[in-house]
């Protein structure tokens, strides 16, 4: 008796790096999982066959940089759901998120996606020091993984501490095998190359996510590509200790709050300002904005999107300056550069390409993956790589981003003349089709620690085991 599937896709370009899979065939579904892969499965085989001919089949995009809970814009990153998943992408880590804002915003706006979240370090909110010790390092990072992050990020370019604190509070969480990520800046420097500069030595012989490489290479010491060398040089000299992540959209997202002097309070747009030579200061903002220089982002339509000029003046007005703002402050030869370099063994020097989207509208990793593919700098099998099986493995994700048999059946389909994703499906059913999210709720991803905090949610959930993460591989 043939076998049958809940679902087929028919006909695609399957692209799976793990196996070496990069040709026309036929993908069969069943319960959640691959079930098979073959150059056709029968016609008659199931009932749910959709013709993907002509298009491309990776295995499910995992953002390992996203925003879709706090600390800021609290309302309109919970948004973010909707288009990280109209986007493709399948899974995300929640980069300076909130549990339990999380869950909440997973309940009211979730589409179907696998979501981890970190708690961001903010002084006097979420920890209590404005350079905490070990001890309180210890306890909040503890406190977070039963609520259900799966560990903490340190807002450098906002919220910086010491250098010394901040390699405490990695130490803290490598103690407990916490993911732990930075955006770099100490008080000792700012959200550029010289905060990146200072990482090795905070670090020491511990285990980090340096977030969003890219950020560091925006020109603001020396030429951007210089920066990028420089860059380079730097994670290689901890290549066995750091995960990395760069985002391809030019756009950033910062805050534009002001001190009672007028003077920009946080480094990231006091930087924005300093790029296009505005004074960092209310004054400097409001004519950038009214410049078109940047923007503010907005729901419309159940949507974010960006508004500039004086209705975006009149959103930072209306918040008191405390409002999220945008700016064009990544260099396109910057990502191409950070996407595509190589270690001489073929192993790409950034790890994976993120969004730092969700709730921003800069979700183009698919889209801007893809023209790397049509401009001829990247392949399909090393564009899935980036997208997918990397960004598993560095999650330690490892029955996803590949379409072995039993492997989830989390799936991203490209249409390769546009370059976006068309569909999307996680645990073999659909969360997006024609650029439309169709899912609702989703899966919260949490270590033995949150276990118990999830399940009291009525939300499903997966437990991670982050010794299986690239971050942590050889690390006992």
């Amino acid at each position: 008796m043939n076998q049958r599937y809940d679902l087929v896709l028919r006909g695609g370009h399957v692209v799976d790096p793990s196996n070496g899979t990069d040709g026309v065939r036929d993908v069969g579904f069943r319960h959640g999982k691959v079930a098979q892969v073959s150059d056709r499965i029968d016609d008659d085989a199931s009932d749910n066959v959709v013709d993907v001919t002509g298009k491309v089949v990776m295995p499910g995009h995992i953002d390992t940089h996203a925003h879709l809970s706090g600390p800021f814009e609290q309302t309109i990153r919970a948004y973010g759901h909707v288009m990280l998943a109209e986007s493709g992408t399948t899974t995300a880590l929640d980069l300076a998120g909130e549990p339990t804002a999380l869950a909440d915003g997973m309940r009211q706006r979730g589409a179907g996606l696998n979501v981890a979240t970190l708690l961001g370090l903010v002084p006097h909110t979420t920890i209590k020091e404005d350079d905490p010790s070990l001890a309180t390092s210890r306890d909040v990072i503890s406190d977070a993984l039963a609520r259900g992050s799966i560990g903490v990020k340190l807002l450098g370019g906002y919220h910086p501490f010491t250098p010394e604190a901040t390699s405490e509070v990695i130490a803290a969480a490598n103690e407990q095998l916490a993911w732990v990520a930075f955006h770099v800046g100490s008080k000792d420097s700012g959200s550029d190359l010289n905060g990146l500069r200072e990482v090795p030595e905070i670090v020491g012989k511990g285990r980090l996510h340096v977030a969003h490489v890219n950020s560091y290479c925006r020109g603001l010491i020396m030429d951007n590509l210089a920066e990028c060398d420089e860059a380079f040089e730097i994670i290689e000299s901890k290549r066995s200790q750091f995960v990395t992540e760069a985002y391809l959209a030019q756009i950033n997202g910062t805050n534009g709050k002001c001190d009672e002097d007028g003077n920009l309070v946080y480094n990231v747009a006091q930087n924005c300002m300093k790029a296009r030579g505005y004074p960092t200061t209310d004054a400097g903002l409001r004519q950038a904005l009214l410049d078109g220089y940047g923007g503010a982002p907005v729901e419309k339509d159940g949507r974010i999107v960006l508004v500039t000029g004086e209705e975006a003046v009149r959103v930072w007005e209306e918040k008191s300056t405390d409002a999220g703002l945008s700016f064009p402050v990544n260099p396109a030869t910057s990502a191409f550069s950070l996407t595509t370099a190589k270690y001489d063994d073929g192993e790409f020097r950034i790890d994976a390409v993120s969004t730092d989207g969700g709730s921003l509208p800069r979700n183009v990793a698919i889209e801007r993956t893809m023209a790397l593919v049509s401009f001829g700098a990247l392949s399909l099998l090393e564009a899935a790589t980036k997208l997918t099986y990397t960004p598993s493995r560095m999650l330690g994700l490892l029955n996803k981003g590949h379409f072995s048999e039993g492997a989830d059946g989390d799936v991203t389909v490209i249409d390769r003349t546009t370059g976006k994703a068309s569909m999307s499906l996680v645990n073999g059913k659909p969360i997006m089709i024609d650029g439309r999210a169709v899912g609702s709720g989703g899966t919260w991803l949490v270590t033995n620690e949150g276990e118990k905090t999830a399940s009291a949610s009525g939300l499903p959930y997966e437990v991670m085991d982050l010794e299986q993460s690239k971050l942590y591989a050889g690390w006992r």
